[in-house]
């Protein structure tokens, strides 16, 4: 599926977290595997608390990191690419 601004992307159910300082440690309960995120991309997780569009959480990062600000979608896009490819979480069509 091809991901656009409006493209929602929600937490699978079966993934667990746990911040550690401004890092958070994921845990696919169904693969075993886990997964360290930096600050940014777990201040990313921490948004999809609630699904957001890739426009939402674009937006929210350039609030956060504005000096990055012209990286951020096609930095965000390939983050959330990666995780919906490992299973993490869950990309539809909006």
């Amino acid at each position: 599926m091809a991901m656009t601004e409006h493209t929602r992307i929600s937490r699978r159910e079966t993934v667990v977290s746990a911040d550690v300082s401004d890092d958070a440690i994921l845990l696919d309960i169904d693969s075993g595997y886990f997964f360290q995120l930096n600050r940014t991309a777990a201040r990313i997780w921490r948004l999809l608390e609630t699904p957001q569009t890739l426009g939402e959480l674009t937006h929210s990062l350039r609030s956060s990191f504005p000096a990055d600000g012209d990286a951020i979608p096609a930095d965000l896009h390939v983050f959330v690419a990666d995780l919906v490819d490992r299973g993490i979480v869950v990309a539809a069509a909006g």
